[in-house]
């Protein structure tokens, strides 16, 4: 059986990036130590990224009873290299501007192999 390496999965991760990919600009406050304490401290970061929806058969649609009107909920992810430097914690969100709408990461799911991380795999929540 053959083995994944990890260079071929960061390939194949910059590959699928650039055949359809979105700039992002993604603003992250991070707790650098200095001298004993932390200080927070807001970076900015251009990346690019590919963002998807979930291909799946059974998308939830609801209808409601005023007529012509129907709700459905679509996940979205996003997939970006290992330069990203992704992450999530529960009290500062990652949101973004793309051309899907204002976006917020739920969750990052390093992408490992190897024991080298190739990429991160996110999910994202559409708000407003």
């Amino acid at each position: 059986m053959a083995k994944l390496k990890a260079k071929k999965i960061i390939d194949a991760i910059n590959k699928g990036i650039e055949l359809n990919p979105t700039e992002i600009v993604v603003k992250q406050v991070v707790k650098v130590e200095k001298e004993g304490y932390f200080e927070e401290e807001e970076r900015e970061s251009k990346l690019k990224v590919l963002i998807y929806l979930e291909s799946n058969k059974s998308d939830i649609k609801i209808t409601t009873d005023t007529i012509g009107s129907s709700y459905s909920d679509r996940k979205y992810y996003m997939i970006a290299n290992y330069k990203a430097n992704l992450q999530v914690n529960s009290k500062d969100a990652i949101e973004f501007n793309c051309k899907e709408g204002h976006m917020k990461v739920k969750a990052v799911y390093p992408i490992v192999i190897e024991d080298i991380i190739c990429g991160y795999q996110c999910e994202l929540e559409r708000i407003g």
